[in-house]
C-alpha cells in the first residue's frame, strides 16, 4: 500500500509539473542507479525544500574552454527520446576557482552572467549554450578567458543517463572557419597515462593540448613523444597543476587544467611527419584534450588509454575506471528543481 501511494503522488506531481510547463527528470520513488558505476539516486526538491522525487545523474568535465578574444565555446546537448533531463553546468578557471561569464541560449536571446547554468529538457528537447566571455569584459570580449566546464545530468531512470552525450565546440568565426567539437570526460572514466597521434612542423601544422587534473594531488605532467620508428624523439613537462578542491562539506570540487601548444611542453624540435603523444601523469589521474590545427582546418584528435614506459603490463578493460571521487559533491544535499528550458 506505501509503494501504491507513493506512485500515486508521483503520478500526481507528475500531472502537475506537465500542466506548468515543467520536464519532469525524476522519479517519484529512487531509481536503480548501480550501472551508472554504482551510483546512488539524488533527492529532487521544490522551492519549499520538499523533496519531490528522485534522479539518477552522470557528471564529468569539459577540461578546456576559451570565451572571448576572438574564441567562442558552446555546449550542445539532447535528451534522450525515453525522458526529460535535467542540466547544471558550472564554469571554473584553470586553477579550479568560480569563474563568471556571460552566457546566452540561442542567437535571439539575451545574455546573461553567472558561474553557471541549469535548465530542464523535455523528452528530444536540444539546447546550446554559448559561452561568450568574462562579464568584466561585455559586450567587447576582448581577453579570452580559459578554464573548464563542469557538468551534471540529472534522469528519472540510468538508461536515460547512460544515453546523454554531451559535446563542447569551439570556434573563432569569422577568423576561421573551422568547427572543433571535443567529448566531455566522465567522472568515471578517467585515467593516469593517455595518447594521441598528430602533426607539428611549427608552421601550417599545429598540435596543441589541454591537461586536467582528476586527482587530489597537484601534479605536473610528463609529455613525450615518440617519432615515426617509436622511438623517443622529446620530453617535457608541464607546470605544477592543482589538484581537485576541497568542498567545505567534505566533498571534492573542480581542478586546475593547463593548455598549451605541444611545442611549448616539449622544448626540442619535434619529429616530421605523424608522432604519437603521450601524457604521463603516473599514478596520479587525469584527463586529456588533443588538438590538431592544419591550416584552415582543424580536428579534435582520438585520446587513448595507455601506458608509462615502465609499466609494459597488460591492461584490463576495468583498469582504466576507478570510483567517482566527486559523487559525494553530487549526490550530498537535494538539489533544486531546475526550469524547463524555453524555446528561442
Amino acid at each position: 500500500m506505501r509503494m501504491k501511494s507513493l506512485q500515486l503522488v508521483g503520478l500526481m506531481v507528475l500531472a502537475a509539473a506537465t500542466l506548468h510547463g515543467q520536464a519532469v527528470y525524476w522519479s517519484a520513488v529512487p531509481p536503480d542507479c548501480t550501472s551508472l558505476a554504482g551510483e546512488s539516486p539524488v533527492a529532487i526538491a521544490n522551492s519549499a525544500g520538499t523533496t519531490i522525487g528522485y534522479s539518477c545523474y552522470v557528471s564529468g568535465t569539459f577540461v578546456w574552454l576559451a570565451a572571448g578574444g576572438g574564441w567562442r565555446s558552446s555546449i550542445r546537448v539532447a535528451a534522450p527520446a525515453s525522458a526529460a533531463i535535467g542540466v547544471d553546468y558550472t564554469f571554473y578557471d584553470t586553477s579550479g576557482n568560480n569563474l563568471t561569464l556571460d552566457t546566452r541560449f540561442g542567437s535571439g536571446a539575451s545574455a546573461t552572467s553567472g558561474n553557471g547554468v541549469n535548465f530542464a529538457l523535455f523528452a528530444n528537447q536540444p539546447a546550446e549554450v554559448a559561452l561568450l566571455g568574462a562579464t568584466s569584459g561585455a559586450p567587447q570580449y576582448g581577453a579570452t578567458s580559459t578554464g573548464s566546464v563542469y557538468a551534471v545530468f540529472y534522469c528519472p531512470d540510468a538508461a536515460t543517463c547512460a544515453n546523454v552525450l554531451p559535446q563542447l565546440l569551439y570556434s573563432t568565426l569569422p577568423a576561421n572557419s573551422w568547427l572543433l567539437s571535443v567529448p566531455i570526460s566522465w567522472d568515471t572514466e578517467l585515467w593516469t597515462q593517455w595518447s594521441a597521434e598528430g602533426i607539428d612542423d611549427g608552421g601550417a601544422h599545429r598540435v596543441s593540448l589541454a591537461i586536467y587534473n582528476e586527482d587530489v594531488t597537484a601534479t605536473s605532467y610528463t609529455v613525450r613523444v615518440y617519432d615515426g620508428t617509436g622511438s623517443l624523439a622529446g620530453t617535457g613537462t608541464t607546470p605544477v597543476i592543482a589538484p581537485l578542491q576541497s568542498l567545505p562539506d567534505g566533498s571534492l570540487g573542480e581542478g586546475g587544467t593547463y593548455g598549451a601548444l605541444l611545442s611549448e611542453v616539449i622544448s626540442t624540435p619535434l619529429p616530421a611527419g605523424v608522432f604519437k603523444v603521450l601524457v604521463d601523469g603516473g599514478s596520479k589521474y587525469s584527463a586529456v584534450e588533443v588538438l590538431q590545427f592544419d591550416g584552415a582546418a582543424a580536428s579534435a584528435l582520438q585520446v587513448a588509454y595507455d601506458s608509462a614506459p615502465s609499466l609494459r603490463s597488460t591492461l584490463g578493460a576495468t583498469s582504466v575506471r576507478r570510483a567517482n571521487l566527486r559523487s559525494a559533491r553530487v549526490a550530498s544535499t537535494p538539489k533544486l528543481v531546475f526550469s524547463a528550458l524555453k524555446e528561442f
